[in-house]
């Protein structure tokens, strides 16, 4: 049974009786998001607060699954926990230098009703997801427009991390893109949520993916912003003939996306 538990939080743990695999799967609190049921199993997630002797807190995101199966490459049969899989993109990405929760705990048992596993990170105080942000900061006219090109560049630099690192998410909607304007000159972003991540090889394939969701997602943003933010993403400040083909594939994808789910909401 492989186990991670984070150094830095392993005596926090022991203090609130959470340090082994037995102890956060029996865990009964409020859900924070209510069970997925599906591939013959169920995934949720709980908000947990530890208590320190200090009498200080840190809150954390106990993610329980059963039985949610990936199947990959090296294992095209039995497959692998989807926790394993996020787990492994997750530590990838922090050692690459991208913005990525912190990881507290992951193990993995199996069981008579399948792979049990567990993944637990700790909560990203003051970030909130992108649209949000994006809505309160280019809408105030108090606030300059160094701080407003500041909040666009830290989301393009972060994005370009994650592909440079060559994972694509896969499901890169706003609320996966969150962002901490403590400092309005210096805005900090970081990716949450790798549940559908997958390593890509081809550049092309990572950026068309999530920056066309990306794209979609974010209708209210004019096309002077989204051109600001895909110079940054590619690190140029003028496009050249590819990156122009890149731009007009994403605009195509996101717009045939937009048509397909306003079909199906008619439908």
């Amino acid at each position: 049974m492989q186990t991670y538990i984070s150094p830095d939080v392993k005596n926090l743990l022991e203090a609130n009786q959470l340090h082994d695999f037995e102890h956060f799967w029996n865990y009964r609190g409020e859900w924070f998001e209510s069970p997925n049921h599906g591939r013959g199993g169920w995934s949720g997630v709980n908000r947990l607060a530890l208590k320190s002797p200090q009498g200080s807190e840190l809150g954390l995101f106990l993610k329980r699954q059963q039985n949610y199966i990936r199947r990959t490459f090296l294992h095209p049969f039995s497959g692998v926990s989807t926790f394993s899989c996020e787990f492994e993109t997750i530590r990838h990405l922090f050692e690459s230098g991208v913005g990525v929760p912190k990881l507290v705990f992951f193990s993995e048992k199996p069981s008579d009703d399948g792979m049990q596993a567990i993944l637990v990170t700790e909560e990203l105080c003051g970030y909130r997801a992108l649209d949000e942000v994006l809505r309160e900061v280019l809408l105030d006219p108090a606030r300059s427009r160094a701080q407003k090109s500041a909040l666009i560049k830290s989301a393009a630099l972060t994005v370009r991390k994650l592909h440079d690192a060559g994972v694509q998410h896969r499901a890169l909607h706003p609320k996966h893109l969150m962002v901490n304007m403590q400092n309005p000159d210096a805005p900090r972003s970081v990716v949450i949520d790798f549940e559908k991540a997958r390593p890509k090889f081809l550049a092309i394939r990572r950026a068309l993916r999530d920056l066309s969701t990306l794209n979609r997602d974010l209708p209210f943003i004019g096309n002077k912003t989204r051109l600001y933010f895909f110079k940054h993403y590619l690190g140029v400040s003028k496009l050249g003939f590819s990156q122009k083909l890149l731009g007009k594939l994403i605009l195509r994808r996101s717009r045939k996306r937009m048509r397909k789910a306003a079909l199906e909401a008619l439908a």
